[in-house]
């Protein structure tokens, strides 16, 4: 019998709900759920034809995170069936998914379906607020039934074409990072433990290394005190622009093979 396997990057739990909807619909047993955010590394990268593999990821600045490339280097799909999901902020999703999409193919993986789902902005939360809301989990629903359908008719699946361009685009990074009130801030470490890219130290939790941060939220998100967020200057003229030119309403899209 095919079992379910989760693997996917969530700092603020919106793509762990976008996956954990779809997995649900396809009404396999799952046997492992990864997030990335926890630990960026497959201890098992290796996969066979019973597996069916659910891989998703958040899209920073139209591309994948870094951290999620890095982690799948490597991976094995020996013609296990893979599930290709993208979640962004309402702006656009650009070349996030065709990367995706890219890597688990030259991995070994047959590809089933490829879609690009909508959560509230990690950065600019006026944006998207409150996604996926109940439409969108029905059309995740959706996705992982005709998913499921699809996986019962069996071998082979045609080349999925998503939208993306050759070569990516280039990623820039985000210019702004989350910021601590030190006024506020009691020294638990619970961001510095639970930071994936390690950008907050157990030393000296107030301070965030620029360099290393990709801006995923979770230090924000998991702060049991709320001293975390993003602010400024800087944060206040981006923010006005972003919200301004971004609010409109998009909705989810997708494919499934032939």
């Amino acid at each position: 019998m095919k079992s379910l396997t989760y693997i996917y990057f969530s700092a603020t739990s919106t793509t762990a709900k976008c996956v954990e909807t779809v997995g649900a619909a396809m009404n396999l047993p799952v046997v492992n759920n990864i997030n990335l955010a926890d630990d960026p590394t497959l201890k098992n990268p290796e996969f066979s034809s019973n597996d069916v593999v659910i891989f998703a990821a958040p899209v920073y600045g139209g591309r994948l995170p870094g951290i999620v490339t890095e982690a799948l280097r490597g991976i094995k799909g020996k013609e296990a069936t893979a599930v290709a999901m993208v979640v962004y902020g309402n702006r656009d999703y650009d070349d996030a998914l065709l990367e995706l999409t890219d890597i688990i193919g030259k991995a070994g993986f047959n590809i089933l379906g490829a879609g690009a789902f909508i959560s509230q902005h990690s950065i600019f939360p006026q944006v998207a607020t409150g996604r996926p809301d109940e439409a969108d989990l029905i059309k995740l629903t959706e996705f992982g039934q005709r998913c499921r359908k699809r996986l019962d008719k069996g071998l082979p699946y045609y080349k999925i074409i998503v939208k993306g361009n050759l070569p990516y685009k280039k990623s820039s990074g985000v210019p702004i990072h989350p910021q601590c009130d030190k006024s506020k801030c009691n020294r638990c470490g619970v961001c510095a433990d639970k930071c994936p890219t390690r950008a907050i130290t157990i030393d000296n939790p107030t301070e965030t290394d620029a360099a290393k941060c990709i801006s995923c939220g979770r230090c924000i998100y998991i702060c049991p005190r709320k001293v975390r967020s993003y602010s400024g200057f800087k944060y206040g003229l981006i923010k006005k622009v972003f919200v301004a030119g971004f609010s409109k309403r998009k909705e989810p899209s997708w494919l499934i093979a032939n």
